[in-house]
């Protein structure tokens, strides 16, 4: 039971996958834990329409060790014994950790899955599956009963992969929400023939925390992306450096901006905020960091440097090197910078700044060359959430 194949209703709506149906399709469909018979009549008919089916015996072991794996909907009511009633399935594996990574490496067997890679009933998976879908228009509902099911705190926030049966499977998979190819959380590992529900809650990290329209006083973050964001940044700095500390022009503007990551930070929908990552071959420098006088008061500035710090991690740095004055000196101490010895450096103005490096662990989510080609060209920042490219426009 290899893949995934299913009738859908005939003007199916693109949507989450736990919002792919409309309740009007649930109506006067039940979901429930098949019977032997029953499962077995349903294999008898989905051996028309999914290809590499697994064989009845390694479906019946799957129900066994964890009867909450296959589950049957039927049109008017719960049934015991096949009839003429429309019926349909839905089948899902819930994972051990040890069966995410075979699902990625290999080692695991679609059509006669070890045992050892399923949970149990009572047990939290680290992913799913989808191993076989088969409905037609009159009980495709049944699949928006198992999808509410999910979003209980025991499967919620879990990744979801699936194959599909045929070119019709795949058009609605990928219509209900499933992009090609997947990514394992951890190994990194991408797997083309896969195809994955990606997971994209809002400000999942704290650089891409900002939300257009938030509350007065919320702080949020985001990497500049255009032009007019970086007009920002050169307002913020020229008040923070130009104005407030006389800072030469060209000692802020060196010419640096356009090879470099800028983070601004917002006091509700005011920019107030900003650091500059640059980028060398072992390390990144964080510098820049300006805040506007009247924001001084908020946690703006822990955020930036917290923000920027995160956003290397996620880039694939470990060592973080920087330049601070003296009365700052310990707000980047704060975050494990160590300052180097010596009397520190002087450019165009009286101020002398003190060297520092921070060196942190490895993120188990940062972005290499095997996160996948749909990743790789998303957004600055926004590697979790589908780009315009993925969406069709």
């Amino acid at each position: 039971m290899e893949h995934v194949a299913i009738s859908p209703p005939r003007q199916p709506k693109r949507a989450k996958f736990l919002r792919t149906l409309a309740l009007d399709h649930a109506r006067n469909v039940v979901c429930f834990t098949p019977s032997e018979a029953i499962l077995q009549h349903l294999m008898r008919v989905a051996q028309n329409d999914i290809p590499g089916l697994a064989s009845p015996a390694s479906v019946l072991d799957i129900l066994r060790h964890n009867p909450e794996s296959i589950f049957a909907f039927a049109r008017g009511g719960w049934q015991e014994q096949p009839s003429d009633v429309p019926m349909g399935f839905m089948a899902m594996l819930p994972l051990t950790k040890e069966g995410h990574r075979a699902l990625f490496d290999g080692r695991f067997q679609t059509d006669a899955p070890d045992l050892q890679h399923i949970c149990r009933q009572h047990e939290r998976p680290d992913a799913i599956y989808h191993w076989g879908v088969l409905g037609g228009p009159a009980v495709v509902g049944g699949m928006a009963l198992v999808m509410e099911r999910l979003s209980s705190d025991k499967f919620r926030g879990l990744p979801m992969y699936c194959k599909a049966a045929s070119p019709e499977a795949h058009k609605f998979m990928r219509s209900i929400g499933f992009v090609d190819g997947a990514t394992h959380p951890e190994t990194r590992h991408f797997v083309r023939s896969l195809l994955s529900l990606p997971r994209v809650p809002p400000a999942t990290h704290c650089f891409d925390s900002y939300t257009p329209g938030a509350a007065p006083r919320e702080i949020g973050i985001k990497v500049v992306h255009d032009l007019e964001e970086l007009l920002m940044v050169r307002a913020i700095r020229a008040a923070a450096y130009v104005s407030e500390q006389q800072m030469p022009y060209r000692e802020d503007v060196d010419g640096n901006d356009f090879s470099s990551t800028h983070l601004l930070g917002y006091v509700g929908d005011e920019p107030a905020g900003c650091i500059r990552i640059r980028y060398f071959a072992g390390f990144v420098k964080v510098e820049r960091l300006a805040v506007f006088e009247r924001f001084r008061n908020t946690a703006l500035a822990l955020k930036l440097v917290r923000a920027s710090i995160a956003f290397g991690r996620h880039k694939g740095y470990t060592h973080f090197y920087g330049q601070a004055e003296e009365n700052v000196i310990k707000l980047w101490e704060r975050f494990g910078f160590v300052r180097r010895q010596g009397p520190g450096v002087r450019y165009l103005t009286d101020l002398y700044y003190h060297e520092g490096d921070l060196r942190v662990e490895p993120s188990p989510e940062a972005i290499h060359s095997q996160s996948g080609p749909e990743v790789l060209i998303r957004p600055e920042g926004r590697w979790d959430r589908l780009s315009h490219l993925e969406l069709g426009g």
